[in-house]
C-alpha cells in the first residue's frame, strides 16, 4: 500500500501512526507541497494523507484511513475510550501550537519543500491564513511561555496514559495528541514536563515516527 504524505503534516502523522503501531509494511510517498495535480487526480482535491488501498482505489481522510487499517489487520489497537480532558486540552492548544510550528516548518528541510516553488507555495498559502511569518516568529517568546504553561496542565492529565501506550492499546485521543506534540517538537525552548516527555517519546518509539527535536528552530 502506498501512503501519500507530507512529513511535517500532523494529519499525515495520524495515518502513519496506525501502520507503525500495528507493524504493517507500507510505502511512504512524499509529494512536493505545490503538487496539486497528483492528489486532485486521486480524490478530487489537494489534501493529504491519501492511502492507495488498491490500484486506483484511494482514501483521503486520516481518520478513515486509521479506522480501515485498524480493523482490517489483526486485533484492533484503538480499543480505549477517548480521554475527554485531553481532548479539551487539544482543542484549547492547537491554534497556539500551529502558530509556533508552521513558520518553522517553512524554513526546515522537509522533503515536501525540496524545491523553491514548493516552499514559496507553502509560505504564501499559510501566511494568507495566519499572517506574516516574521511577525509570528518575533512573538515566539510570549507564545512559548503560554504553551509551556499549558504543557504543565497536560502533564497532570497524561500520567495515567503512559501505561496504556506501553501495552500497545490506544485511543483516538492518542492519535490526535501525538501529531500535535510532534509538531511542537520543532520549537526550541519548549520545556517538556516529565510525563508528557515520557509519553511522547514512547509513542514515537511505538509508532516508528521520529520527533523534530534535532531540527528545532
Amino acid at each position: 500500500m502506498n501512503l501519500y504524505i507530507y512529513d511535517h503534516c500532523p494529519f499525515c502523522t495520524r495515518a502513519r501512526m496506525i501502520f507503525g503501531l500495528k507493524k504493517i509494511e507500507y510505502t511512504e510517498v512524499i509529494l512536493n507541497n505545490d503538487d496539486e495535480e497528483t492528489p486532485i487526480n486521486m480524490i478530487g482535491k489537494k489534501s493529504l494523507p491519501i492511502l492507495e488501498v488498491e490500484k486506483g482505489q484511494y482514501i483521503g481522510e486520516s481518520l478513515e484511513i486509521i479506522e480501515l487499517i485498524d480493523k482490517r489487520f489483526g486485533k484492533p489497537n484503538l480499543v480505549l475510550e477517548p480521554n475527554n480532558d485531553i481532548e479539551n486540552w487539544i482543542n484549547q492548544s492547537t491554534s497556539l501550537i500551529y502558530e509556533l510550528a508552521i513558520p518553522r516548518w517553512a524554513f526546515s528541510n522537509f522533503k515536501e519543500f525540496s524545491t523553491l516553488s514548493s516552499k514559496i507555495y507553502f509560505i504564501n498559502k499559510k501566511q494568507s491564513l495566519l499572517g506574516d511569518f516574521a511577525i509570528l516568529l518575533k512573538q515566539s517568546k510570549e507564545k512559548i511561555t503560554k504553551i509551556n504553561d499549558q504543557l504543565e496542565v497536560l502533564n497532570s492529565l497524561i500520567n495515567t496514559e503512559n501505561e496504556t501506550v506501553l501495552s500497545g492499546c490506544c485511543s483516538y485521543t492518542h492519535i490526535k495528541l501525538f501529531p500535535l506534540l510532534r509538531s511542537l517538537s520543532i520549537v526550541k525552548d519548549i520545556q517538556w514536563p516529565d510525563q508528557v516527555s515520557l509519553w511522547m517519546n514512547e509513542m514515537s518509539k511505538q509508532s516508528g515516527i521520529s520527533l523534530h527535536n534535532d531540527i528545532a528552530l
